[in-house]
């Protein structure tokens, strides 16, 4: 089954029951790692039925973050041991514009996905990257992102860990909320912790192997599970995992 059992795939039109935790929308979350003739076929299939993402060159723009981490590297280990609580920090901005850039907070709840996300100027960034959250003082009692950065700050000192650069196509469905992506050309920065850096150097570490991510609420409607079904075995795919271990291992072996 490409979809787990729990799910309930359905075509009624019927208002979403949406699940909210702390203020946070929690959904579904399905990755796979596809080859680039799955990509066209399922594309292919899908269009008739699902939209463009309006954002982007006909749904398609470029994905740049920077992951933060402990001194524990919990959120490395978190995942790596299959924790199904945990959370990580990131800053993301798309297609490189500096006038558009979020520090986003994401969690991850046994089956479920969310994530708090909270704007950050140009200098806010800067004085972030040199370890400095000291602006989000007046937000540390707040469910946010900024309040939940700095409260973990304070107790486990987070600092710039990785760069993650991708290509994304995204098609959406409104019923069941159903968003799914085409992450290609994943890529790591090998020279630098400061995305906007003119002199950052992208290197491919996936340059053809796409990622496949399904988002959704309650349900995926039977017409779009049917081009799904049998596509490919669900993974436990990180994007953060592969860019640091390949990180590290261009800084041990110079490769």
């Amino acid at each position: 089954m490409f979809l787990r059992k729990t799910v309930k795939a359905r075509d009624k039109q019927a208002p979403l029951k949406t699940m909210e935790f702390s203020g946070r929308h929690l959904r579904h979350e399905l990755k796979y790692m596809i080859d680039e003739g799955t990509y066209r076929a399922l594309r292919g299939r899908l269009l008739p039925l699902m939209h463009h993402d309006e954002h982007g060159n006909n749904g398609e723009y470029r994905v740049t973050s920077l992951y933060f981490d402990d001194i524990y590297n919990s959120a490395y280990f978190d995942k790596t041991n299959g924790i199904l609580t945990r959370r990580k920090f990131r800053v993301r901005s798309y297609d490189l514009d500096s006038s558009l850039i979020t520090l986003e907070a994401k969690h991850k709840d046994g089956e479920f996905v969310s994530k708090l996300s909270q704007r950050l100027t140009m200098e806010q960034y800067k004085v972030l990257l040199s370890g400095d959250c000291g602006f989000m003082k007046d937000c540390e009692d707040e469910e946010n992102a900024f309040g939940e950065y700095y409260r973990s700050d304070r107790l486990v000192a987070l600092k710039p860990r990785v760069i993650v650069d991708y290509h994304r196509e995204a098609l959406i469905y409104p019923f069941g909320n159903v968003r799914i992506t085409f992450d290609k050309k994943l890529s790591t920065c090998y020279n630098g912790i400061d995305m906007f850096e003119k002199g950052a150097f992208f290197s491919p570490v996936y340059p053809r192997e796409i990622i496949l991510e399904v988002k959704f609420d309650e349900y995926i409607p039977d017409s779009i599970q049917s081009v799904l079904h049998g596509t490919a075995s669900q993974q436990s795919v990180s994007k953060y995992i592969i860019c640091c271990d390949k990180l590290t291992e261009v800084k041990a072996h110079g490769i």
